[in-house]
């Protein structure tokens, strides 16, 4: 008995072990890709034809003043006629010191811009991930378990055309029926609104089916699939024939089997869509997420905004894919990392 007890006490230290070895070793690859996609970030938007300067033109144009000269003027005082290496090893210098630069286009600095604006990209992120996730698993099990029935064909044929849906086309078309020809929500969104509020709920029922259709449709599918190869193995068949209430085969040992491949899809879901979905429904919604102000410093040659919602980006990704592995080895012991 002791030595049982010995033999799992070992096992589980060696498990805490190594898995604490493969997180230090993911956060340091972390650490360098994060620092090479700001390198070539940073060094894309400054070596452009353009400059922040420049939208400055048309108003210097109509009050009669030299360009060159004011432009001249605005980029030493930001510090852009220095040379690009110069400019990169500041920025990295004052990165490390918490100071993320100042934002050209709305004269703030740029850590108090996404203070401001990164509660509404997360919530679009995380509604829309809770309701593509709830309702495609559900969907899903059903599917599996009524499969070759009108309902299954009916949600199959669904999913497909939810996966073929552009989202951004989606959300024009929601905003063209249920707001302009209904009237039930409004065209844009109201950031007036307090954010735990019923309103503010309404306000994003559009955006979340938007971003979530995509997901939803995926989840339905994959988790169908999973549960369809799962229902077919032995130890379901064993469970049965012990007599187990059907809910308790499905939920406890078909579901828990098919779960592990769902994750990977939830997971790499909420990575992707922090750079592709959300900012399309943002922008279409005029939500003032980090997609919206992503767009806007694009345009207005802004890059140290650029720069550093694409850091943030990067790291929500590689934080994603970091839990989801860990994840992995509690849902099933058997998987390492070596």
């Amino acid at each position: 008995m002791r030595q049982s007890s010995q033999k799992r006490w070992a096992k589980a230290t060696m498990r805490k072990s190594w898995l604490r070895d493969y997180i230090i070793k993911r956060l340091l690859y972390s650490i360098l890709i994060a620092w090479g996609i700001l390198t070539v970030t940073f060094i894309l938007v400054r070596v452009g034809p353009s400059s922040p300067a420049d939208k400055y033109l048309a108003n210097l144009a109509a009050k009669g003043q030299d360009p060159s000269q004011v432009i001249a003027a605005i980029e030493a005082r930001y510090g852009l006629d220095k040379p690009i290496l110069q400019q990169y090893g500041e920025y990295m210098l004052n990165l490390l010191r918490g100071n993320w630069g100042w934002s050209f286009s709305t004269s703030m600095p740029v850590m108090e811009l996404i203070k401001r604006h990164w509660v509404y990209s997360f919530q679009l992120i995380l509604l829309s991930s809770i309701f593509a996730a709830v309702l495609g698993i559900l969907i899903g099990i059903y599917s599996a378990v009524k499969q070759y029935t009108k309902a299954d064909y009916a949600f199959t044929f669904l999913s497909f055309i939810g996966i073929s849906i552009p989202n951004f086309w989606l959300g024009v078309m929601l905003i063209l029926v249920f707001s302009v020809k209904l009237g039930l929500f409004k065209t844009y969104y109201d950031t007036t609104l307090p954010l735990f509020s019923p309103a503010n709920l309404k306000a994003l029922v559009l955006p979340v089916i938007t971003l979530g259709t995509g997901m939803l449709a995926a989840y339905v599918r994959y988790t169908r699939s999973a549960m369809l190869d799962n229902l077919r193995k032995p130890f379901v068949i064993t469970a049965r024939a012990k007599g187990l209430p059907e809910p308790l085969v499905i939920g406890k040992h078909v579901f828990r089997n098919a779960l592990l491949p769902l994750v990977t899809i939830i997971m790499f879901d909420l990575g992707s869509i922090v750079f592709g979905g959300a900012y399309l429904t943002e922008i279409v919604f005029g939500i003032p997420g980090l997609g919206q102000v992503s767009f806007n410093a694009i345009f207005a040659n802004d890059y140290p905004v650029v720069v550093a919602i694409t850091l943030i980006g990067t790291l929500v990704v590689l934080l994603v894919n970091l839990i989801t592995d860990i994840t992995y080895t509690y849902l099933d012991p058997r998987i390492r990392y070596d």
